[in-house]
């Protein structure tokens, strides 16, 4: 099964759709861990799928890529990897929070965790991935670094569809703007 969101219905219930059988996603394989990361590098989120025999007979079977490959119009991304200094070098515990303000003056805020562990028999990416949409400016970026209360780093004024490298107590980035994707044109995705 592969799921999309479909919003809240009336009664404000979260609504789930399964669009496997549509996008060709649907198999019989025994899957037992996922991980979700740029597998690509073209700035959105793809999917790896461990696979176990089961019962099928055969003593390997190979994992399974789901390539993002929507029309990327509209759909701006930022991805950060932080290096911890003081505080752990995985920087695991730290957060980020993102603001980017929209042409009618509105806010757009996210945030997220640096995580050690993300499931079964996998591990997502230890980049942190913010869809922006339509949003082409990060106005804010805040890092709260793990064993620290009050301190906070912070980067202004960011372009987005990029990769920053952010190491603790650093105000210099190393930023990575993807071009291409690694991959071949024309993978099945599969």
């Amino acid at each position: 099964m592969l799921l999309r969101n479909e919003g809240f219905d009336a009664n404000g219930h979260l609504r789930f759709s399964d669009v496997g059988l549509a996008l060709n996603v649907d198999d019989i394989k025994d899957g037992r861990g996922m991980a979700v990361a740029d597998f690509d590098n073209d700035g959105d989120l793809d999917i790896v799928i461990n696979n176990n025999t089961g019962d099928c007979g055969l003593t390997q079977v190979p994992p399974t890529l789901l390539r993002n490959d929507l029309n990327h119009l509209e759909r701006n991304w930022l991805a950060v990897k932080l290096i911890g200094t003081a505080a752990n070098r995985d920087a695991i515990g730290a957060e980020v929070v993102i603001r980017c303000r929209s042409k009618d003056g509105r806010f757009f805020q996210a945030m997220r965790h640096v995580t050690a562990g993300s499931g079964y028999a996998s591990q997502n990416s230890d980049l942190l991935h913010f869809g922006l949409g339509s949003h082409k400016h990060i106005e804010m970026l805040a890092i709260r670094w793990p064993g620290s209360r009050t301190a906070v780093q912070t980067f202004q004024d960011l372009a987005a569809n990029q990769l920053l490298e952010i190491q603790e107590g650093r105000q210099t980035l190393r930023v990575d703007r993807v071009l291409e994707p690694p991959l071949a044109s024309g993978a099945d995705g599969r």
